[in-house]
């Protein structure tokens, strides 16, 4: 994802992989090329990772600069699931096969 995540998309996309989650058993969520986020895009952030939870779905992010700004004043205690890369999220997928 690029662009911004912000109160006038957060819940647009917190729908979208809400709908997506209920049908798969990962997710990575690459918002490394986000400009920017709001604590709306905070707030959804934290929904999609308690509704993954609740579906025993695999979730997690790969931040870049604008969400890692946002996580260390919103989430000091790192509980948001983060990853530095989607090669190294997808390599923490439990019995996701690799092709090598």
């Amino acid at each position: 994802m690029n662009g911004e995540l912000d109160a006038a998309n957060a819940g647009e996309l917190a729908e979208h992989v809400h709908h997506c989650a209920t049908s798969c058993q990962w997710l990575v969520l690459d918002l490394s090329d986000l400009e920017f986020i709001g604590t709306a895009g905070f707030s959804a952030l934290r929904d999609i990772v308690d509704r993954c939870a609740d579906t025993v779905t695999y979730c997690t992010t790969v931040p870049g600069p604008a969400v890692t700004r946002l996580l260390r004043i919103c989430d000091p205690a790192n509980a948001l699931p983060t990853t530095s890369s989607v090669a190294e999220a997808l390599a923490a997928v439990p019995g996701l096969r690799r092709v090598h």
